[in-house]
């Protein structure tokens, strides 16, 4: 079952530091060579001196010692006490230390000891080491799995369930798959009257309870707040009965008392159903079985609706996104990108939407996967860099010092893997009168490493004249620590999860810090996603990150609206108040790009 609790790296050194030879100050360095020519896997030892103090011998440091210049080094320092040659001040921890504080402390040493091995005290006071390269692969596999799981109930996450959700209703047949959306009755009553740590342990332990309902091969979700959902498949001719029956055993789940939970820390829940027909998407599946929980809901809560035979729109328009590209019923919405320190729109992340004639505002989740499928997602890249490159030479005329100092535009993975990728930018510039500067292009997050890889020298020539390359939701999908290295990246996104936890959680705002800190360090922009909070915003302050972007900050809007915004020189809190995309609830809101 996936429920997103794959097994979690330590998120502290202890676990992962290993033996270290020690010895005395005074040994002779050519004890010391015999010493590490008989052990291989003797990577360092600890020096204790006579005063107490501690230093650390490297053994690739100290094999260069022994052989010297021309050979003679051996000869030249065979005598010499070892505590002449150690590094007198080496980086000691605490075996409780998290994994990202020492890995922040790790990347500010000097450039010549910054791979020596890190040693960790007992609590008992031996020494034990790590090396910086099993630090560093130990936070990104705790990036990975943050990326993907709910910190607080250890499900998956909503990134987590959107993708398996995608990937069932692609792959497969999509029949008989099934979507449980449950929100519990009481949450805002516990909270309020117990207190947030009981209501913490009621989400706990309803996630216990659900994991425990679900069918092997399920995934479990909680989708924020007091929400949650399951992805399972129905059986049998009867789709109506078998929906109702199955969203009837998760309700009694949630509904049984835990004897481990405080009196009054109980909750019932309201459920909706939604089972999948032929052609069913995703986005439809899920929105549907939100829609029948609030039927459910208004109903009196405590209940399931259902609804069955879901499946793809059928009015015979929403899959031509192209006629409705010539019909021009494509928006370009636009969410700023706020400088922390004074406020200022920086920049705006373009967000492509259809004004559907029937179906009103459209999100890209409802039509991107038909573009994907006829492989026609170029086109739309190809519009959306246009349309966005106009919008910024139209504010440089309106707005003058006042417009966004770039815009950045989302790409697929089909347009950053063509060999015409970096013309097809340029020439989008060039069209619309817009310097190479003034946009900034964010990778896919659905291209792997050697997707990624192969685009490298393009995203490097398109670098060099001018346009910023980002990594956008560092730790999720493909952005990791070792893109920073590999690609030619002019700045970096730090995934929503992370923000939203750094307040509560060391970890997390351990890993804000440690980003935050190589940003400065390398010279890259640093931009915190997912901001929802003031507390978040002057955190951020704290810590040095530059750049912030969320709801809290300002809604996607149109370009007209936000032009009359900036016109006006206010700082975009509080863009909700201006006509918007209609904000979904927090739920199910989601930043939805190309």
């Amino acid at each position: 079952m996936d429920h997103g609790d794959a097994a979690m790296p330590s998120d502290t050194v202890g676990p992962l530091a290993r033996p270290v030879g020690v010895v005395e100050s005074t040994m002779r360095c050519e004890d010391l060579d015999l010493m590490f020519r008989a052990d291989p896997s003797l990577h360092s030892v600890a020096v204790m001196y006579l005063d107490g103090g501690i230093g650390l011998i490297s053994r690739s440091r100290f094999a260069q010692l022994m052989s010297g210049p021309f050979g003679y080094g051996r000869a030249l320092w065979a005598r010499t006490p070892a505590g002449r040659t150690a590094d007198p001040a080496p980086m000691i921890v605490e075996e409780t230390a998290l994994v990202a504080d020492v890995c922040e402390q790790v990347s500010r040493r000097d450039q010549v000891r910054r791979y020596d091995d890190v040693l960790v005290r007992r609590p008992d006071g031996r020494l034990a080491r790590v090396s910086a390269a099993r630090l560093y692969e130990t936070l990104a596999a705790l990036m990975a799995v943050q990326a993907i799981r709910d910190p607080l109930s250890g499900l998956a996450n909503r990134a987590r369930f959107l993708h398996r959700l995608t990937a069932a209703c692609r792959d497969g047949d999509q029949t008989g798959l099934a979507v449980v959306y449950l929100d519990l009755d009481r949450m805002k009553h516990v909270n309020d009257t117990l207190g947030h740590t009981v209501g913490d342990r009621l989400i706990v332990s309803v996630a216990h309870r659900l994991t425990a309902a679900a069918d092997p091969g399920s995934v479990v979700a909680r989708l924020g707040g007091d929400e949650f959902a399951v992805l399972t498949r129905v059986a049998g001719p009867r789709q109506d009965h078998a929906a109702l029956a199955l969203g009837e055993r998760f309700r009694r789940a949630v509904a049984a008392t835990d004897p481990a939970l405080p009196a009054g820390a109980h909750s019932t829940a309201s459920v909706g159903v939604a089972v999948a027909g032929p052609g069913a998407d995703g986005a439809t599946l899920l929105r549907e079985a939100d829609a029948a929980m609030y039927r459910a809901k208004q109903a009196g809560a405590d209940r399931v609706q259902t609804v069955h035979g879901v499946g793809a729109l059928t009015d015979g328009r929403d899959d031509d996104v192209l006629a409705a590209m010539d019909r021009g019923e494509l928006r370009l919405f636009y969410q700023p990108i706020i400088g922390i320190d004074d406020g200022r729109v920086w920049s705006v992340e373009a967000l492509v939407r259809w004004q559907h004639p029937l179906r009103g505002l459209l999100t890209p989740d409802r039509f991107l996967p038909e573009l994907r499928r006829l492989r026609q997602l170029p086109q739309l890249d190809r519009w959306v860099l246009d349309r966005a490159c106009a919008d910024v030479a139209r504010w440089d005329a309106v707005l003058g010092d006042r417009a966004p100092r770039c815009v950045n535009v989302n790409l697929t993975i089909d347009t950053l893997g063509a060999a015409e990728f970096t013309s097809l930018v340029l020439d989008s510039l060039r069209r619309n009168g817009s310097a190479p500067s003034r946009l900034r292009v964010e990778l896919p997050e659905s291209a792997d490493f050697a997707q990624l890889q192969d685009a490298a020298g393009r995203l490097r020539d398109l670098r060099d004249t001018g346009v910023g390359i980002v990594l956008d939701d560092m730790g999720a999908g493909s952005a990791t620590l070792r893109n920073l290295s590999a690609l030619p990246v002019t700045g970096v996104k730090i995934d929503r999860s992370f923000v939203a936890g750094m307040l509560d959680n060391r970890s997390d705002f351990a890993v804000v810090k440690l980003l935050g800190d190589l940003g400065r360090s390398v010279g890259i922009d640093v931009t915190a996603e997912g901001v929802e909070a003031d507390e978040q915003l002057e955190a951020l302050r704290q810590l040095g990150v530059r750049f912030a972007q969320g709801y809290h900050l300002g809604l996607p809007a149109p370009a007209e609206h936000l032009t009359a915004l900036l016109r006006t020189g206010a700082r975009p809190r509080g863009v909700a108040s201006i006509p918007a995309e209609p904000a979904a609830r927090p739920a199910t809101a989601g930043r939805h790009r190309v």
